[in-house]
């Protein structure tokens, strides 16, 4: 039997160790309390920036849609499709990549993901840089996208779709380092423009075609198809609405560059006083988002530099706001000259690069980003903004439009602003200025 002494000192000692015990069994057994014990201890700022990164705008992805859509397809061990790689800006490699992704689940085929070719950091205009004599290699999908996130989503939802992250995954395999040819054209597709007419039969068209080429009877297991740069070619309206919201949320900007987002959307937060909740994506009283598209390599493809600015000062000035976000790759000169324009009507331009101004270690890492990965942190900023103006000629805009458009409340015609521009597209919070085909076919192809 212990002593009185020995039970005392026992007992002192014993008391808050179960105490402690128990509540480390409550909080782990307990996500949320455990998430809110911790919050206590973290500063606003990083809390923003951890609720940034935690809460996509339109809530968490529902892959439902996407796992019936690899559910109803016929897959094919062995058979393999890679895609060539895409030159270019977030929007069109988005694109290229989505269809590439979805040409290999329609084939019901293995998958290795097309690269990305990176502009020239000296002439930005150039996205095409020689490579000698020899072939465009690429970098690997995560220059401008999460792959942890990508390979994650695939992974719970189309678990048939088995795929690579490159041909190096593939060295051992001799028979799938050269490939036959095939594309949207050689299976006999009708097209409107890019877009594919009947995707009904899409699947068997493929499946001809790869019988034609190489008997089922005798080609080699694996075998590869190697298909050109797929662009603006499955028309998102066909199959599940579900899906046009979904399957473009498998790719999403890779973390750097969203954190980056999230520390200079907390400063904008902040001077502002903005009073913005990242757990809510984005409400329409906060802050208007621009884009000007007006450099180097936007000159054959976009209005210039005058008209884009005429628009958009004459949008903000109908708009009655003070200031404005604007999503751009220009040089800082042609910023400033936008900035002095807006401030004879009042309104403060506010950059990606000001909101970083006093972040020595963001704006180190904003300046180690390429352009094109700059233009990322545009993107998620945009993402989050009251109301966004663009042009419908950007796939860019189309992406920050349509994705906000399928979040509850934002469908929906408003009155438009008196402007002496066209408007192709317009909801509760996007305008897209333009009248251009190139603004049709995105519209009915973009996944946002």
């Amino acid at each position: 039997m212990l002593s009185s002494p020995r039970l005392v000192y026992l007992l002192k000692f014993a008391g808050p160790a179960l105490i402690l015990v128990w509540l480390i069994g409550y909080l782990i057994s307990d996500r949320p309390a455990y998430d809110n014990v911790v919050r206590q201890f973290r500063s606003e700022r990083d809390l923003f920036i951890a609720d940034f990164l935690d809460n996509e705008v339109g809530g968490q992805l529902d892959g439902t849609s996407i796992s019936e859509l690899c559910a109803s397809k016929t897959w094919t061990p062995g058979l393999m499709i890679s895609c060539d790689p895409q030159s270019g800006g977030f929007g069109q490699v988005k694109d290229a990549h989505l269809n590439c992704i979805r040409f290999a689940i329609e084939a019901g085929a293995e998958l290795v993901l097309p690269r990305i070719i990176k502009r020239d950091d000296k002439n930005i205009a150039n996205t095409r840089p020689k490579n000698g004599n020899g072939p465009y290699i690429g970098e690997f999908i995560d220059y401008l996208f999460d792959f942890e996130h990508l390979n994650q989503t695939l992974s719970e939802h189309c678990p048939q779709l088995k795929f690579y992250r490159s041909m190096n995954e593939l060295w051992d395999v001799p028979q799938v380092q050269s490939a036959r040819k095939i594309s949207l054209q050689d299976i006999g597709v009708k097209l409107n423009g890019s877009v594919i007419e009947d995707m009904g039969t899409l699947p068997e068209q493929i499946k001809s075609y790869i019988d034609r080429t190489e008997s089922p009877d005798t080609r080699p297991f694996p075998i590869r198809f190697k298909a050109d740069v797929i662009s603006s070619a499955f028309p998102t309206a066909y199959g599940n609405p579900e899906l046009a919201k979904s399957f473009g949320r498998l790719l999403r900007p890779r973390k750097d560059a969203r954190v980056l987002a999230g520390i200079a959307l907390y400063n904008l937060h902040k001077m502002y006083q903005l009073n913005l909740d990242p757990k809510q994506g984005f409400q329409h009283s906060t802050f208007p988002g621009l884009h000007l598209r007006t450099e180097a390599d936007a000159a054959p493809l976009f209005p210039p530099f005058g008209n884009q600015v005429t628009t958009l000062l004459e949008f903000v000035t109908n708009s009655s706001t003070e200031f404005a976000f604007v999503a751009t790759g220009e040089t800082e000169e042609r910023r400033r000259s936008f900035s002095k324009k807006a401030e004879a009507v009042k309104v403060t331009m506010v950059y990606k690069q000001d909101l970083l101004l006093d972040e020595p270690e963001g704006r180190e890492l904003l300046e180690q980003l390429t352009w094109d990965q700059r233009a990322l942190v545009d993107y998620e900023i945009m993402l989050r903004a009251g109301f966004t103006v663009g042009l419908s000629e950007s796939s860019f805009d189309w992406n920050i439009a349509l994705r906000r458009n399928a979040v509850p409340g934002a469908e929906g015609e408003v009155s438009s602003p008196t402007t002496s521009s066209p408007i192709q597209y317009q909801d509760r919070y996007s305008t897209l200025f333009g009248s251009s085909e190139k603004g049709r076919t995105l519209r009915a192809t973009v996944w946002p």
